[in-house]
């Protein structure tokens, strides 16, 4: 079989896993991580219509007859994850025009890209998708759940907010710089022209120039929309920062727009600037640099979430593309490891870039009225040695280990290569036998 149609037809099939269509789902835990809350030993979390109804001790929850029961009381169930920063899962980011604000990554999402499949697997619930890091204004975002047939179907919220960058693919720093200077100028002085004509218009239907019924039908261009709305402070700004060099042009446009800041992996020199924020941060998938000191030429290690953390900053973790920083039990366990509490590290992909995003009320814990998005984990969520074995979106489940294809697919794969092979006996060696 073809290898490319294989890869298609395991990704296919993951994503059409059955879903729980019952209203009533009820699972038992043995542990259970609220996050917001505290943790609840031998617990139940009863869902109706896709919503947490109670959250309590086994004992304390009477399960109706018509629920769906998924026995987790030997697993660790936890809220989702949530990205507040991701730029996968589209047929191709645009990279090339560098100012398109109206453009939205709606029109690029591809729902059977493998990236989903894989974010299901991970234990990811919540996605914000943003256009890539090359382009100046970029368009909008939008939040996703990593499961549907269509984009509609995948939808969580819609022009969440405009991708803005003040990385160098060609030129320097500085013409980067005044390129964003010159396309903010640019909607200020678009917007000032278009209040000024309306102002006109209601100056002279004042007059009576103009009959007192005739309304103002002159429209916000739609190329222009998305970029006035960041300028009037109605969209927020999500400005890519990859470097020290680019630190204060950034703090700079962040007094004027609604911004959070996601950093790049080179911002190690500006950890101490970076302290003093007030509003939360998107970090880089790498937490960890080293720098040598200028006096005992000693290498030491950082780490930038630690470092915020004891500032009293808000920050939200990453998933890498590749490597051990596309899991999110090394991310934590990289955070613990660096002084954070486990609490501090689980926040930092629950519920702070929940409440970045706009939607603390809806997921990034567990609690009476939220979405019901939940995994079920065979152990703890920081060990490595613990993977996630169902997610349900919603109050369906949407992802099983047990019938994931691909995993199915690599593990026969892996004993087979390990089974002892009988050498074969060459035909000629054969032949001398005989003779």
């Amino acid at each position: 079989m073809n290898h490319s149609l294989l890869r298609i037809a395991i990704a296919c099939t993951t994503i059409a896993v059955p879903a729980i269509s019952q209203d009533i789902v009820a699972i038992k835990a043995k542990t259970i991580h609220t996050i917001t809350g505290p943790s609840i030993q031998d617990g139940v979390i009863l869902l109706q219509n896709g919503r947490i109804q109670k959250i309590a001790k086994a004992a304390d929850v009477e399960i109706p007859w018509s629920a769906t029961v998924i026995d987790a009381s030997d697993k660790v169930v936890m809220p989702t994850y949530v990205l507040a920063h991701s730029n996968g899962g589209m047929r191709g980011a645009n990279e090339t025009m560098q100012n398109v604000p109206w453009l939205s990554v709606a029109d690029a999402i591809d729902p059977a890209s493998t990236y989903f499949e894989g974010m299901l697997r991970n234990g990811v619930g919540t996605i914000h998708v943003l256009p890539g890091n090359n382009t100046l204004m970029a368009g909008s975002g939008m939040v996703l759940r990593p499961f549907g047939r269509t984009v509609e179907d995948m939808t969580v919220a819609d022009n969440t907010g405009m991708k803005l960058s003040l990385m160098t693919s060609n030129g320097s720093r500085l013409q980067k710089i005044r390129e964003m200077r010159r396309a903010i100028a640019a909607v200020r002085e678009y917007l000032a022209n278009f209040q000024r004509e309306q102002a006109e218009f209601e100056k002279e239907q004042a007059a009576g120039a103009i009959p007192a019924d005739k309304k103002w039908e002159k429209e916000i261009d739609r190329k222009q929309k998305a970029a006035v709305e960041l300028i009037e402070k109605k969209l927020k700004g999500w400005l890519y920062v990859p470097s020290f060099a680019e630190l204060d042009e950034a703090l700079r446009m962040s007094k004027d727009l609604d911004l959070n800041m996601i950093l790049g992996a080179n911002l190690d020199e500006a950890m101490p600037m970076l302290t003093k924020l007030k509003q939360p941060v998107v970090l880089d998938a790498i937490i960890e640099y080293y720098e040598t000191d200028p006096e005992t030429r000693k290498e030491e290690q950082h780490c930038s979430a630690s470092m915020l953390a004891d500032a009293g900053v808000p920050f939200a973790l990453s998933l890498g593309s590749a490597g051990p920083t596309s899991y999110p039990w090394w991310q934590i366990g990289t955070c613990m490891r660096n002084g954070l509490t486990r609490q501090q590290a689980l926040e930092a992909l629950t519920i702070v870039p929940a409440k970045m995003l706009g939607l603390d009320d809806q997921v990034g814990s567990l609690a009476v009225g939220k979405l019901g998005n939940i995994q079920i984990l065979s152990g703890d969520p920081t060990s490595a040695t613990s993977w996630v074995e169902t997610v349900v979106l919603e109050g369906e489940v949407v992802y099983e280990r047990k019938k994931d294809p691909r995993l199915k697919y690599l593990f026969e794969a892996a004993e087979k290569a390990a089974e002892p092979q009988t050498p074969k006996v060459s035909d000629n060696k054969k032949k001398g036998e005989g003779q």
